[in-house]
C-alpha cells in the first residue's frame, strides 16, 4: 500500500480511538532543513512531502503512548538516540543512516534509510546500545502497523465493553491475537510476530 492510503487508513482508526492527529503537506522550509541534516530517501520524502503528522502524534498504548514526529521536529529528535544516556558518549553502533521517526516511551521507532524501501524497526532503550526488532519493510507499512494497533488496542480492547478489566499479566493481552489477525490481513508485509515480541518485553 501506498504512504497516502495507508495514512488515510490510519486517520481513521485514530478519529474512531478519539485521538487528535493532523496530516498534511510538510511546509517546504521545514522539509529542506530536514535533508540538509539528515537523509531523507524517496519514501521519507513522500511521507513528511505530502501527507506526514503537522504535529506530533500521540497514540494510547500500554506504558505510555506512540510518538509520532513531525519533519520540523525530526532533527531536534535525533541526538537522544546518539549518545549513552548515562555516560553521554556517542554509541558507534548506531548507523548515521539512522532515522527516528517515532517512539514508545523512549524507545525509538527507526527508519534505515540504508536499505531500499526504508524499513523501520524499534529498539528498547537503556541497554547502552540499539538492537532494533525491524518490524515494517517500509514506512507505509510502519503505518498501516500503526493503524492496526490503534484499531485493535485503543478502539476495541481500552475503549471498548470492559476496558483492560480483563488484564492477566500471566498471558498475553487479549488485544495481541486481534492484531495480529488485523495484520495479516490489512499489512502482510509488516513482521507481526516481532511487533508482538517487543511488545512483550
Amino acid at each position: 500500500m501506498a504512504i497516502g492510503p495507508a495514512i488515510a487508513v490510519l486517520s481513521e482508526a485514530l478519529h474512531r480511538a478519539d485521538v487528535d492527529a493532523g496530516f498534511g503537506r510538510c511546509p517546504a522550509a521545514d522539509l529542506q532543513t530536514v535533508a540538509r541534516n539528515l537523509p531523507l530517501p524517496a519514501e521519507l520524502l513522500s511521507f513528511y512531502g505530502t501527507c506526514g503528522p503537522l504535529g506530533t502524534v500521540n497514540v494510547p498504548a500500554p506504558l505510555g503512548s506512540i510518538a509520532l514526529t513531525p519533519a520540523r521536529d525530526l532533527v531536534s529528535y535525533q541526538p537522544g538516540y546518539r549518545r549513552h544516556s548515562n555516560q553521554g558518549h556517542r554509541l558507534n553502533e548506531r548507523p548515521d543512516e539512522w532515522v527516528v521517526i517515532a517512539d514508545h516511551s523512549g524507545d525509538p521507532f527507526i527508519a534505515d534509510t540504508a536499505v531500499p524501501g526504508t524499513r523501520v524497526g524499534i529498539a528498547v532503550h537503556g541497554t547502552g546500545s540499539w538492537r532494533p526488532f525491524w518490524v515494517a519493510p517500509t514506512p507505509a507499512d510502519f503505518v498501516m502497523l500503526l493503524a492496526c494497533f490503534t484499531e485493535s488496542y485503543v478502539v476495541e480492547y481500552l475503549n471498548g465493553p470492559g476496558g483492560d478489566e480483563d488484564d492477566d499479566e500471566s498471558r498475553p493481552p487479549a488485544y495481541h491475537d486481534r492484531l495480529a489477525a488485523l495484520l495479516r490481513d490489512r499489512a502482510p508485509a509488516v513482521d507481526a510476530v516481532a511487533f508482538l515480541k517487543y511488545l512483550r518485553q
